[in-house]
């Protein structure tokens, strides 16, 4: 058991109020498994890196593809990589998943947003320049948070955006809020996702952990998306910086 699937049965079961039954058939496992995950009281420990894709080999050829010919599917693409005696012979699924990843977004159509009380919060860095810390300068940084309802705002100054001080900021803002929402929205915060963004966020262990320990779904934006998260965003524009 990863320590995705351990967030995320916690957060069905403590937020959703879902039977194991029902988690189980929702993220396709076993009932046994379900149990095991509630059973638990910290995050599972880390288990073997992945093995390499049998796309891997092939990465390259689709690269050169993409530079002929930007629009091909993913049906063609795997048409062309499976050719020959040497082909690629796993699923278009892998290959589509693999293009989601490196092909440019295509335009959007921006809708509003509306929230529901504790459905959400989004988080983020801003900088405030410098301060003499002994002998040395240092960049100043504020953690922001908002509730995305009802705009309620909390702040916390620190001297670097490292993984500690990211999540213990998150920890004093959800003490300061006195609870948990739903989701927790975040752009590419490099002290959340290892690699990736938005739907194909890869996020880091540690990040999982804080998340199912509180109950959180993480929401990673899309790269250059600062829309996704107006919101805190413009907390971040109005805030001490300026």
């Amino acid at each position: 058991m990863n320590v995705a699937l351990w967030a995320e049965v916690r957060r069905l079961a403590e937020i959703d109020k879902l039977s194991g039954r029902v988690i189980a058939r929702r993220l396709n496992c076993s009932r046994h498994t379900v149990a095991a995950a509630l059973a638990l009281p910290q995050p599972p420990a880390q288990t073997a890196a992945p093995r390499a894709s049998l796309l891997d080999p092939y990465v390259e050829r689709i690269q050169e593809l993409l530079a002929r010919y930007p629009d091909l599917s993913a049906v063609r693409i795997h048409e062309e990589i499976a050719r020959g005696p040497e082909g690629y012979t796993g699923s278009t699924t892998v290959v589509r998943r693999h293009l989601r990843k490196i092909r440019p977004a295509r335009g959007r159509v921006y809708q509003e947003v509306h929230y529901q009380p504790a459905q959400a919060m989004q988080v983020d860095w801003g900088e405030c320049g410098r301060v003499q810390v002994g002998s040395s300068m240092r960049k100043v940084s504020v953690f922001v948070a908002v509730l995305c309802y009802s705009r309620l705002l909390y702040i916390e100054f620190t001297l670097s955006q490292r993984k500690a001080e990211f999540y213990r900021s998150l920890v004093n803002a959800l003490s300061f809020f006195g609870g948990s929402p739903r989701n927790l929205i975040f752009d590419n915060l490099k002290a959340a996702v290892l690699n990736g963004s938005g739907r194909s966020a890869c996020f880091h262990p540690e990040f999982l952990a804080l998340c199912g320990y509180f109950c959180l779904q993480p929401i990673a934006c899309a790269r250059r998306d600062p829309e996704s998260k107006g919101v805190v965003e413009g907390g971040v524009r109005y805030g001490p910086s300026q």
